[in-house]
C-alpha cells in the first residue's frame, strides 16, 4: 500500500479516491476498521464518518484508523487526511491525531479545488471568490463555519503551531526549502495558499523534494496533482502462478513448450507424497521454492506430471491407499490450493493459470471464490476472468481444461497476462 486516505465522511472518501483511481492506482474504499483488503491495493481510503461527532469521538475514530492500517517505518505509506474544502468537520482535532500518532512532522494543509470554486488565498478560504463565512457553509446545521481564516478554524482544535505560505511562496522555487525548515523546527501545521491548479502542481512537485516525514490535508483538488509515484506502484510485468494439475500429454507439452522459450521455473511435485504424508514441512518446502522464483520474477508452474511414468503411477496409488480416482483427485486438489494460497499470500503475481478442472476448482474454493466472472476468450475455449469475492480480487484468472490447446497456448496465455502490466 502506497497511501493511506482517511475521511470524514463517503462522499468525499470517493471524490478524493477516484483522482487516484483515474490514474491507474488499485484504490479501495472502506467503511470501517475490520475490513480486509486486497495484496494489490495501492490506496486504501477509509471513511470514519466522523464530521459530526464530538472532538473525543472524532480522534478516536481517527486514531482507530490509523492504528489498523498504518504501520511506521522506511514501506510506511503516506497519509492523506481528506478534508471538507468548506472546513466544516473536526479538522485541527483529526489532523493533529494522525500527525502526533503518524510520527509526521509536519501537516501540509492545500485545501483547493480550483476546478470547484475553492481557493486559499492570504490563508483565508473562499467558494467562488466570497469569504466562507458569507456563504451558505457557514450557517451548515450539523458543522456551522466560524471563520473564514484556515489558521484559526484549526487553532480552535488543535495546540500545534500554525503557519501559513502565501501564493508568493507557493509560486517561489524555495518552496520545499521552506517546508522542510518548518518541519525540522517543530512538529507543526502548515496552510498553503492556492487559487489555480497550476499552485496544486507546484505544491505537489514540492513534495518531491521533502526530507522531512509529512502528511498531507486536502480534498479532491490536491489529490489530483499528486506524482504518480506516491500513490500507485510503477506497472510492470508481474510474474504469473500456473497450477499444473491435470496429467494429460498436452499439458506436459504444453510446460515445456513454455519453458523453452520464457522465463519459467518449474516446481515438480511428487502426487504420492502429497497423499501419503500430513508433514506440513513438504508444503512448507514446496511454497518456498515457488515464493522464491517468483521473487525472480519467474513465472512458475506446479507441476504434478513430468513424464508418461507418472501418469501410470495414479493407479498403484489408487490400489495401494484404497482410494477411487475422484477420492485421489480431490486429495490432490485439495494439498494444491492450500500451497497456490500460501504462496499467494507470500508472493506478488500478475495473475493464475489453472489447468485441470478438479484442480482449478480447488484452488477457487481454497481462496474463498464464490463464483468466475468470465472477462474475455484468451484463446478457443480458453477464458480468462476473476474469482468472486475471493482472496485475489481482480486478479486475472485464466482456466484451461487439461486436453485443450497446443503446444503454444501456455505461452500465449502468459503473454496475455503479462501484456496487462505494460504501461504502454
Amino acid at each position: 500500500m502506497k497511501m493511506l486516505v482517511i475521511a470524514d465522511d463517503f462522499t468525499g472518501a470517493n471524490d478524493t479516491g477516484v483522482q487516484l483511481a483515474k490514474k491507474g492506482a488499485c484504490t479501495e474504499v472502506v467503511l470501517g476498521n475490520n475490513a480486509k483488503i486486497s495484496s494489490r491495493t495501492d490506496v486504501l481510503v477509509i471513511n470514519t464518518e466522523s464530521r459530526a461527532l464530538s472532538v473525543v469521538a472524532a480522534k478516536d475514530k481517527v486514531a482507530a484508523a490509523l492504528s489498523t492500517y498504518f504501520v511506521p517505518g522506511p514501506q510506511a505509506p503516506i497519509i492523506y487526511k481528506k478534508i471538507d474544502s468548506t472546513f466544516r468537520g473536526n479538522i485541527g482535532a483529526e489532523v493533529e491525531t494522525l500527525l502526533c500518532a503518524s510520527q509526521a512532522r509536519i501537516a501540509i494543509v492545500a485545501a483547493a479545488i480550483p476546478a470547484a470554486g475553492r481557493a486559499t488565498i492570504q490563508g483565508h478560504c473562499l467558494v467562488n471568490h466570497v469569504p466562507l463565512t458569507e456563504t451558505e457553509f457557514a450557517t451548515d446545521p450539523k458543522t456551522p463555519i466560524s471563520s473564514s481564516r484556515i489558521k484559526t478554524l484549526i487553532g480552535l482544535q488543535s495546540s500545534l503551531p500554525v503557519y501559513e505560505l502565501s501564493l508568493n511562496e507557493i509560486r517561489s522555487p524555495n518552496l520545499a526549502s521552506q517546508l522542510n525548515t518548518l518541519a525540522k523546527n517543530a512538529i507543526s501545521i502548515v496552510v498553503l495558499d492556492a487559487e489555480s491548479d497550476s499552485d496544486l502542481a507546484l505544491i505537489a512537485q514540492s513534495l518531491e523534494q521533502m526530507n522531512q516525514p509529512f502528511m498531507l490535508v486536502g480534498a479532491a483538488g490536491l489529490a489530483n496533482a499528486l506524482p504518480v509515484s506516491f500513490y500507485r506502484e510503477r506497472h510492470k510485468r508481474l510474474p504469473v502462478l500456473v497450477v499444473a494439475g491435470s496429467m494429460s500429454e498436452a499439458t506436459r507439452r504444453q510446460i515445456e513448450f513454455a519453458a523453452r522459450e520464457k522465463s519459467l521455473g518449474i516446481v515438480d511435485i511428487d502426487v504420492e507424497q502429497l497423499v501419503q504424508s500430513h508433514d506440513p514441512a513438504i508444503i512448507t518446502s514446496l511454497v518456498h521454492r515457488a515464493v522464491t522464483l517468483l521473487q525472480q520474477e519467474q513465472h512458475c508452474v506446479l507441476r504434478t506430471c513430468r513424464n508418461e511414468q507418472d501418469r501410470l503411477k495414479i493407479d498403484n496409488l489408487c490400489l495401494h491407499y484404497h482410494l477411487t480416482r475422484q477420492e485421489l483427485g480431490e486429495a490432490i486438489g485439495q494439498s494444491l490450493g492450500t500451497i497456490t494460497q500460501q504462496i499467494i499470500n507470500q508472493s506478488r503475481i500478475g495473475g493464475l493459470f489453472l489447468t485441470g478442472g478438479d484442480i482449478a476448482i480447488a484452488v477457487a474454493r481454497a481462496l474463498g471464490a464464490q463464483g468466475y466472472r468470465i472477462a474475455q476468450e484468451v484463446m478457443p475455449c480458453v477464458p480468462c476472468g476473476t474469482f468472486v469475492n475471493s482472496d485475489i480480487d481482480d486478479l486475472p484468472v485464466i482456466t484451461k481444461a487439461g486436453g485443450f490447446g497446443d503446444e503454444s497456448t501456455l505461452r500465449d496465455a502468459l503473454y496475455f497476462i503479462e501484456e496487462m502490466y505494460s504501461d504502454e
